[in-house]
């Protein structure tokens, strides 16, 4: 199988590792439950969860998987693909450390 040349003579592109990416709980709190008088027995009923998950979720013990996600969405016209895109980041930004692989790419 030939590589294109065009991906082996790419120049990689780095991002900033120290750059914080939040838990989507955290954004959660934030974008949403800072922003009602809702208590939050009131917000885990209207999105459909127990009291104890939207704690542990606002917390950042929780993952959104893609029930939640549709969830969240429902109630607070965020598009559940950017409740995924905030875990998905999170995600990235926590593992940040673990060892590098060698490119598939070098020969």
């Amino acid at each position: 199988m030939n590589i294109p040349s065009f991906v082996t003579a790419s120049e990689s592109v780095t991002r900033s590792d120290s750059f914080y990416r939040p838990h989507p709980g955290e954004v959660f709190q934030r974008r949403c439950i800072n922003k009602t008088s809702l208590k939050q027995a009131e917000i885990a009923k209207r999105i459909g969860i127990s009291t104890k998950h939207l704690s542990r979720f606002t917390n950042g013990h929780v993952h959104v998987g893609v029930e939640l996600a549709r969830k969240l969405e429902a109630c607070t016209n965020i598009s559940a693909s950017a409740w995924l895109h905030y875990q998905t980041q999170y995600d990235l930004y926590t593992t940040v450390k673990l060892k590098t692989m060698p490119s598939l790419m070098t020969p």
